[in-house]
């Protein structure tokens, strides 16, 4: 750790890494976090940023906590429509996913969940205006009408609840405003036909009542070109027998996104605040555009796959063997079976997958799929809140009530290539309430948090592999009309908890803070695999069940797991900040859903899996140089970690197994602002991180790296304003980077995703009446880069993956009043 200490403070005074990058921040204010703050009319950078990391509003420098924020104004002028592209600015914090990348989320410090399970919930909590959001894919809604973007780094088990191991991400809105008619609307023309259209109206209702209505409509068309059948060795055959897919060879990527909220607020009052919410978000989507590598599976003396690498263009083994030899054995490795061997020695076609597919071109923003219709995956959000702020007197009391529900449909190509062999679908529906009641209050030299927390999910899910007519798993099945294999299940969840934290300013300059949560988490699982009668192609259709594939499983329980923080923070003069402490943070356990992919069904020990619990020693140092023109944030930290919920994808399906873990880091983040107008941030983040005793294969272990972890992130971000045409005229630049991570905790070879670097550009001018006039540029440079993958190595020789988006640009005209 001391080698970490001084590698991360040379790397400070050497780069001046970033503090945060935010403008248009509220004001300082000490009151609660759910209620209303007043926002800065002033765009003056050296402004002090404030944030709610603490569930009340403070300075952002002044928080003992490794925070970042950005303003939604910056993430709307450089471009950025997707929630997860905040991993662009913040050291630390990676992006994880799925189903083609259509399905991302967050990953901190190396803390991550690549499980695709609907299920389940991530490590790294994300909160929607104060409103925890339950399922991984829901904070596709939150990219609109934004106040700003709060990213905490570390454990926030003790004000934020189960479920914050890694850390959260907060998205908080624009709230309505008393006595005020104002708003905006912008509207966006981009590549691949992006039509952004965004908007927000505040209507003041007497003196006490105002209601704020905002959304989005944003847009894209295709962006991968599929050039079906493209890449297919001559001979080899598309189908196994007749094929009723339709349509097929349809271009991918296009997403189409429409979301709306209302909010009444109520002050009847000074000291009550009544708020009412609700929001909705309908997106339609193609299929996900994976694309395919060639990869070689390594198998051992006792039939076991131990490694894997990328098959060259010249590479002809099916799989190599224990002395590198060409390996051929359907009896073992079943998709074998479907080799297309040129000469029938057992060997593959050159460079090719087992399936006779030598992957085209991704350069060309080409792939070649047959699986693949424009409009076929589809999500639904809906919420709704009840938030009440009162002055009690000597204490304020906070009440957030919530209902949410999420719907989703997602279809891929099961190997990504013209082949039908098989497919990929998942469909849930899941619901959610919550309630939580905070108090808190100050007094001499003590700021005191106390609560409780009630959280009812009930997930229902079906997941499983597609064999349409003609399709190779439909002829395994020995049903070449078609059939397909799913797992149905359902988790019901109840968690309630009590927490508290104290900051107690025991003497001149020294702050003890202390804090605990009490959970109870109770779940409810059921689980069945069977084999039901297809459909057709694009359709998950669990009525017709033809015979089981696993037992069926189901289980209750309950678990008491708890969090807790303690911290000495040091404050000498005005301007430094000296923290340590030690956190606790817990991830409530789950239930592995097992696909029924060919390989042997799970025991009945083997489904359900442990709560995680990270023990984190954290140090940091926050400085702050007059008039705000510079700061320089460093933290350093050591992570213990008992039960973490390591995810393996094998064959064609994942398994969650309980590992002990460690990791230590370091990070630094700054900002220089030399002179007026001109600001220069930049961060930079060292993690290393390790997984023990990872399960390779049966009997075989090692320990491995964590997926989506790298051990490099930073970026680089500057932005000039100056007076122009008789407004303002801003220009900004952002580098970013990421070292090489794998995307399964095996850790081949062949499951390596090479690192990364990007630049985003944008221009924005703004009159003094509002008008404004934007640009931007993102990947400017045309990179490609892999953000998931999934080894299916013994399924057909190849590795699928999603790619980032290409270089896109767009212009934006937009009028505030």
């Amino acid at each position: 750790m001391r080698k970490i200490l001084l590698a991360g403070v040379s790397a400070a005074w050497a780069t001046f890494p970033a503090a945060g990058y935010a403008q248009n921040i509220e004001k300082t204010t000490e009151q609660s976090a759910s209620a209303i703050a007043e926002p800065v009319e002033n765009n003056d950078p050296m402004m002090e940023i404030v944030v709610t990391a603490q569930r009340r509003s403070e300075k952002l420098q002044n928080v003992g906590i490794s925070v970042s924020a950005f303003s939604g104004e910056t993430l709307r002028t450089a471009g950025i429509t997707s929630s997860i592209e905040i991993t662009k600015f913040t050291p630390g914090i990676t992006a994880s996913g799925a189903v083609g990348g259509q399905g991302m989320q967050f990953s901190i410090r190396g803390v991550t969940q690549s499980d695709y399970n609907d299920a389940i919930e991530g490590p790294v909590a994300v909160y929607i205006d104060d409103v925890y959001i339950n399922s991984q894919q829901g904070h596709g809604m939150a990219l609109f009408d934004l106040a700003r973007v709060e990213a905490l780094k570390g454990p926030q088990g003790t004000l934020f609840g189960r479920n914050a191991t890694g850390g959260l991400v907060h998205f908080i809105v624009n709230k309505p405003e008393l006595s005020k008619y104002g708003g905006y609307a912008n509207a966006t023309y981009g590549r691949f036909d992006q039509t952004t259209l965004e908007g927000a109206l505040n209507i003041p209702i007497g003196d006490s009542t105002a209601l704020r209505v905002s959304g989005t409509w944003d847009r894209h068309g295709a962006v991968w070109r599929n050039s079906y059948p493209a890449g297919m060795v001559t001979g080899t055959p598309l189908n196994f027998g007749a094929s009723a897919i339709s349509p097929i060879g349809q271009d991918l990527g296009g997403d189409d996104k429409l979301a709306g909220r209302a909010q009444l607020l109520v002050q009847p009052n000074d000291g009550l605040t009544i708020r009412l919410t609700g929001s909705a978000l309908r997106q339609n989507l193609s299929s996900s555009p994976w694309t395919t590598s060639s990869v070689v599976p390594v198998v051992d003396g006792q039939d076991r796959v131990v490694g894997g690498f990328f098959a060259s263009p010249t590479e002809t083994r099916a799989a190599a063997g224990p002395n590198g030899q060409n390996y051929y054995n359907p009896a073992v490795l079943g998709f074998q079976g479907f080799l297309y061997s040129p000469n029938n020695d057992g060997h593959r076609a050159p460079g090719a997958s087992w399936f006779g597919y030598v992957p085209v071109d991704i350069g060309e923003r080409r792939l070649s799929e047959e699986f693949a219709k424009k409009n076929s995956n589809s999500f639904r959000a809906y919420n709704g809140a009840l938030h009440i702020d009162a002055d009690l007197g000597g204490a304020q009391l906070a009440s957030v009530t919530s209902w949410s529900r999420y719907k989703k449909n997602f279809l891929l190509d099961g190997e990504a290539s013209p082949v039908n062999a098989f497919d990929f679908g998942t469909r849930s529906n899941v619901r959610s309430i919550s309630q939580e009641l905070r108090l808190s209050g100050a007094s001499g030299g003590v700021n005191w948090t106390t609560g409780a927390f009630y959280l009812d999910i009930d997930a229902r899910n079906a997941q499983g592999l597609l064999g349409p007519a003609g399709s190779a798993l439909g002829v395994a099945f020995g049903l070449p009309a078609g059939v397909d294999a799913m797992s149905v299940y359902r988790l019901k969840t109840r968690s309630v908890s009590l927490f508290g934290q104290l900051n107690w300013e025991f003497a001149p300059a020294f702050t003890l803070v202390v804090g605990g949560r009490l959970i109870r988490e109770h779940q409810n699982y059921e689980f069945s695999s069977d084999a039901y009668a297809d459909s057709g192609a694009y359709v998950i259709d669990t009525e017709t069940a033809l015979f089981p594939l696993h037992p069926s499983f189901q289980q209750t329980r309950t678990d008491w797991p708890w969090a807790g923080k303690a911290q000495l923070e040091y404050r000498p003069h005005q301007g430094l900040l000296l923290y340590a402490g030690i956190n606790r943070g817990v991830k409530a356990g789950s239930y592995n859903a097992k696909l029924a992919d060919g390989s042997p069904p799970l025991q009945p020990s083997e489904i359900p899996y442990e709560p995680e619990a990270l023990l984190s020693y954290e140090a940091g140092v926050k400085l702050t140089g007059p008039s705000n023109r510079y700061t320089l944030n460093l933290s350093v930290f050591h992570y213990d970690y008992k039960d973490y919920q390591s995810f393996t994808f094998t064959h064609i399906s994942g398994l969650v197994q309980n590992r002990d873990a460690r990791t230590n880091g370091v990070e630094v983040e700054a900002t220089l602002r030399p002179f007026g107008g001109f600001n220069l941030s930049a961060s930079v983040a060292y993690v290393d991180t390790k997984v023990k005793n990872v399960q390779v294969a049966p009997g075989v272990s090692r320990d491995a790296r964590p997926t989506y972890a790298p051990e490099f992130s930073g970026s680089l971000v500057a932005s000039y304003t100056l007076p122009a045409m008789d407004g303002d005229l801003t220009i900004g630049g952002n580098l970013s980077h990421q070292s090489s991570v794998y995307h399964n905790a095996r850790n081949f070879q062949s499951q390596k995703i090479s690192g990364r670097t990007l630049t985003d550009f944008s221009v924005r001018w703004e009159s003094q009446s509002g008008l404004s006039l934007s640009a931007f540029l993102k990947n400017a440079f045309d990179k490609r880069y892999k953000t998931v993958g999934l080894d299916l190595a013994t399924a057909c020789g190849c590795n699928v993956e999603a790619y980032g988006m290409p270089r896109t640009w767009g212009i934006m005209i937009g009028q505030s009043f």
